[in-house]
């Protein structure tokens, strides 16, 4: 397998001098599907961000696809993350203006996907959404909502999904078809870093990386 993410020493530390990690060495192959565990405070959502490009390390490195995105500026970390990584939340940020069909279809037009509309209608329908189309994210459920958040990271075609405390805001049963959808997409190939603290969703994980105070306990 090819390793395509890799963190070496990692650290940070915020201005007011909390340190959010310390010492975080991990390496993740391709096709894995890795769960981040720990308790509200352990610094998993750090360590998903600084991972994907969202925040930089107070020291240590990371490679992504054997780029040190640390390093990068912001307009290159930016083309780099377009196509490759993509990204989903426990708020699912979705454009409340707009229809679920236009909050896939805009994101696939400013990466450049040929044919958007016909590949976002082509998601829809795997994500179970084909009914919703034209309805705007208030009229959707909690789960319906965070499909179409999931339907927005696919459409760009991406390598790599980050996703952080994805089941947050959705039920039990909710929960577990989205995981179930995420087990899918990880058999086609897309490699997944999930920051979780349900225990529950412990048996979908190949590998679980366990925080605490900053630090792995368990990998």
């Amino acid at each position: 397998m090819k390793e395509i993410v890799k963190a070496g020493n990692l650290k940070k530390v915020y201005p007011n001098g909390t340190v959010a990690l310390k010492n975080i060495n991990i390496s993740v192959q391709n096709g894995e599907f890795i769960g981040i565990m720990g308790p509200s405070g352990s610094g998993k959502s750090t360590l998903l961000h600084i991972l994907g490009g969202l925040d930089k390390p107070s020291g240590g490195y990371v490679k992504v696809f054997g780029e040190e995105i640390h390093k990068l500026s912001e307009d290159k970390l930016a083309d780099f993350r377009k196509r490759r990584i993509a990204y989903i939340f426990q708020f699912y940020y979705l454009l409340e203006d707009f229809t679920v069909l236009e909050n896939l279809t805009l994101v696939a037009e400013m990466v450049g996907i040929k044919e958007p509309k016909e590949k976002a209608l082509e998601l829809l329908e795997f994500l179970r959404l084909s009914h919703r189309i034209n309805h705007k994210p208030y009229q959707l459920s909690g789960g319906e909502q965070q499909r179409v958040a999931i339907g927005r990271a696919l459409i760009v075609e991406p390598e790599l999904i980050l996703a952080d405390e994805p089941t947050g805001n959705v039920d039990s049963e909710e929960g577990e078809k989205i995981f179930k959808l995420f087990k899918e997409l990880n058999d086609k190939g897309i490699t997944f870093i999930v920051a979780t603290h349900n225990e529950n969703l412990k048996p979908f994980f190949t590998r679980i990386i366990k925080l605490k105070d900053g630090e792995i306990i368990q990998s």
